[in-house]
């Protein structure tokens, strides 16, 4: 016997899953109310005939009843799982509305697909449940976010595990279990055929919505994250496009862009390398609300937060000088602390995919600067680990700007990305001078710091 079963992901929820949870909620009412009761000799299997999708008659309201009904326990169970998972994906980042209407879509249009095809066919039968849909929902999160980890549960005969796979590589595997399995049984109606039928529907609402704007995935959806697939024009709008370029444009330099960020665009210099960071103000796209969650935001006195392990089962010395407080901070955006939890989350995790979006978000917010040094210090532990140089350049901006040792650690690690990974040995020259020691006289950290420093100088002049 061989199970297997998706129940969470690291792809970051902006939006709870109320939808999903609602849907799975009326899916189970709708089977205990039927199908338990035609199994328990309560009703006869003729009064339940009329919500399935039947191939002798065309019925709309069948479109939308047989993907709420199901034939037993575990195909009831089997589809809630993948239902639960590829709903976290897709409705944290449109919300509940859009998904509701999303998933009724889907469903009609996979019921006409199935019911009139059949119907003028001839055929008899008939097919429930709600793995169509579930197989276009899988098509648009690997359409969304590819290169996210779904968390399955297995059972393999009298083991079981769980294991992590790359939302893409899940959906791949699944959809070649569909196409050898026509091949064996023949391409006739069968559940496989359903499935298929599902993913077909989905491939083109995912990308119609990708290419309209009606999500937004980072940067990390399949179109932004492959240059052949932007230029093909149905594919990606010359907005888009150029959207694109604009991004790829900035990070050819990501010194100059992040100081730029730091209020320093023309220039690597250890004024703009010491001096306080200028805060960005917020993005103006609509965020969705959080509840309360642990709080990231950094203060004058070391950060006290401390990573929560695991991801989420529901949806990746004391400092001497103070900050320049004289341009004031933006105020604390209601998501904050919902994006810095996911943010240490996938931290914890040791997820550098999952933990950029997050990062990303609170950089468009303009509060990616209120985070603890302890989280920012992890953050450009997980991504130097992967050898992702460029991603850690702004964490490091931020470090940066606010003193201390933590501010000369930053810079030092600065001064390397320059002249190791950009070749700019001026740049690096010039983030290295920037170093000081905390206080007078130097503490043993400030000795090793400016040892340091004074190695690099001499290597670099």
């Amino acid at each position: 016997m061989i199970l297997l079963f998706p129940y969470s992901t690291d792809s970051p929820v902006y939006h709870l899953p109320f939808a999903t949870g609602g849907i799975i909620a009326v899916n189970v009412v709708v089977f205990f109310a039927t199908t338990f009761q035609m199994m328990v000799g309560n009703v006869g299997v003729e009064s339940l005939e009329p919500l399935l999708l039947q191939f002798d008659t065309i019925n709309p309201l069948q479109w939308i009843s047989n993907a709420f009904m199901h034939a037993g326990l575990m195909h009831l169970l089997g589809n809630m799982f993948f239902l639960w998972a590829f709903g976290l994906v897709i409705e944290g980042k449109i919300g509940s509305l859009p998904f509701l209407v999303m998933y009724f879509f889907i469903a009609a249009v996979d019921g006409a697909a199935v019911q009139l095809p059949m119907f003028l066919l001839g055929s008899e039968g008939a097919a429930l449940g709600a793995s169509g849909v579930i197989f276009a929902l899988m098509v648009v999160a690997m359409l969304w976010a590819p290169e996210n980890e779904m968390d399955c549960f297995y059972i393999f005969f009298i083991r079981i595990g769980t294991f992590e796979a790359r939302i893409v590589a899940l959906g791949i595997a699944y959809l070649m279990m569909q196409v050898a399995f026509l091949f064996l049984v023949g391409f006739s109606m069968s559940s496989e055929m359903l499935h298929m039928v599902g993913a077909l529907i989905g491939l083109p609402v995912g990308l119609a919505m990708l290419r309209m704007d009606w999500v937004d995935c980072e940067g990390w959806d399949a179109i932004s994250r492959n240059k052949w697939l932007q230029d093909i024009d149905w594919l990606c709008s010359p907005t888009q496009r150029q959207r694109m370029q604009q991004k790829k444009s900035s990070h050819e330099d990501p010194v100059r862009a992040a100081l730029a960020l730091a209020g320093a665009p023309n220039a690597v210099n250890p004024a703009a390398a010491a001096g306080t960071l200028s805060h960005r103000k917020p993005a103006p796209q609509p965020v969705a609300k959080s509840g309360p969650a642990k709080s990231d935001t950094a203060k004058s006195s070391p950060a006290k937060s401390k990573s929560r392990s695991g991801k989420s089962p529901f949806f990746g010395g004391k400092r001497r000088a103070e900050p320049d407080t004289s341009a004031a901070p933006p105020p604390l955006h209601p998501d904050f602390n919902r994006l810095s939890f996911l943010l240490r989350q996938a931290i914890q995790s040791k997820a550098p995919a999952a933990a950029q979006q997050p990062f990303v978000r609170l950089e468009q917010l303009g509060q990616a600067d209120r985070l603890a040094d302890e989280t920012l210090l992890n953050y450009v532990q997980l991504l130097a680990s992967r050898k992702l140089w460029n991603e850690s350049i702004r964490p490091l901006m931020i470090l940066s700007g606010r003193g201390g040792d933590h501010a000369n650690r930053a810079r030092l690690r600065l001064a390397q990305i320059q002249w190791r990974i950009k070749n700019d040995r001026p740049a690096a020259v010039a983030m290295l001078q920037g170093i000081r020691p905390t206080s007078d006289p130097p503490t043993a950290t400030d000795q090793k710091f400016l040892q340091q420093r004074d190695e690099m100088l001499r290597r670099l002049t």
